[in-house]
Formats: C-alpha cells, sequence, structure tokens
C-alpha cells in the first residue's frame, strides 16, 4: 500500500465515513488484512523532549524551593520525569 493510499484514507475518516466501509472497500480492491491493518495503525507520539524538559525545570525550581523550604517534592517529580524520559527511549529503541 502506498504512502499516498494511506493519506486517502485518513482523509475518508476525517470526513467522518465509518471504518468498516473503508476497510470493506480496501478488501475489494484486493489489499491483504496485514496492509490494511498498517493503514489503520495509531500514530506513535515522541513525549522524550517534553519529559525532558520538564524533568530539566522540576529539577532547577525543586533545588530553588530545597535551599528556601527544605522540600524534596519536585526533586521527587523530576526523577520520575528522568525515568520517565528512559522509558520512552527504551520504548522508542524497539
Amino acid at each position: 500500500m502506498t504512502p499516498e493510499k494511506i493519506v486517502a484514507i485518513k482523509k475518508q475518516l476525517r470526513k467522518g465515513e465509518p471504518e468498516g466501509e473503508i476497510r470493506e472497500q480496501l478488501v475489494n480492491e484486493g489489499y491483504s488484512n496485514e496492509e490494511i491493518a498498517k493503514a489503520f495503525m495509531p500514530a506513535a507520539y515522541d513525549m522524550r523532549a517534553w519529559y525532558l524538559s520538564f524533568a530539566i525545570l522540576f529539577a532547577l525550581v525543586g533545588f530553588v524551593l530545597f535551599l528556601t523550604s527544605n522540600s524534596w517534592l519536585l526533586f521527587v517529580f523530576a526523577s520520575l520525569l528522568f525515568l520517565a524520559y528512559k522509558r520512552e527511549i527504551k520504548r522508542l529503541g524497539k
């Protein structure tokens, strides 16, 4: 299935055509079930930049809060965001 065909399918879905009718039309055109499944796969989002930016921001603000009020809360949030960042790298690497 060509990328142009996939773009056309996504346009049909945005216009409100039922997915079942589009799948049936693709089967009638001779596409295999694997090709049809690839056309309807959801987009994979890359959240690494968001995780890293907010982790750094929380770490900096957490450092200031730790110095002023002895609070560890934002350090904990920053470490969790760094952990999410590392997991996202592993997930996208597979």
